[in-house]
């Protein structure tokens, strides 16, 4: 088991498919580092497959408040506050992302891939001398739901609390956050 899990994601807002993902990380390290990535999102993500994760309406909740939501939702789902640590996740510079994480010789970045943005990601990482373990390959059918679904769900005023750990649920509505997505 290597000490330091990595893992990196928008987590705009965080979902249940990305709560499988903290889990089978955490599995495989003593402590989950989990990169919020875009944490100022201001600025344009590096050249990548997928460039609707740069648009603003993709990105409405700020840095911040997605701390905070995770923080909250792991909390809630009885992770030890010692097991992981949140931190900013500057993908768009790799090299400046380097200096917000563990060094690679005691670190293992964890990854989940979906499309040419998750190999994109991989190979991004690896370059940077980090240990890449893909946890799983999966098409977007595949996916248990995404942050797009959660998002358009709220926009359209449907159901989509079921589709968050209720730590971000509760935390979007006692915050009044369903009106800027």
């Amino acid at each position: 088991m290597t000490p330091y899990g990595i893992v990196l994601g928008r987590f705009q807002p965080l979902h249940h498919g990305h709560v499988e993902y903290l889990d089978a990380a955490k599995e495989r390290c003593e402590r989950l580092f989990i990169g919020i990535t875009n944490p100022d999102t201001s600025q344009a993500t590096i050249d990548e497959a997928d460039v609707k994760r740069s648009r603003s309406e993709n990105n409405p909740f700020s840095y911040i408040d997605r701390h905070l939501m995770i923080e909250r939702a792991l909390l809630e789902l009885d992770w030890p506050s010692e097991s992981f640590c949140l931190i900013a996740a500057p993908i768009t510079n790799p090299v400046r992302l380097a200096a917000y994480l563990p060094s690679p010789d005691k670190s293992e970045f964890f990854v989940t891939i979906y499309d040419e943005w998750g190999e994109q990601k991989a190979r991004e990482i690896s370059a940077l001398g980090y240990v890449t373990t893909t946890l799983w390959r999966r098409t977007y059918e595949e996916r248990f739901t995404s942050g797009t679904f959660v998002r358009e769900a709220i926009r359209s005023g449907k159901r989509w609390e079921h589709l968050v750990p209720p730590g971000v649920s509760n935390y979007i509505v006692e915050n009044k956050l369903t009106g800027i997505v």
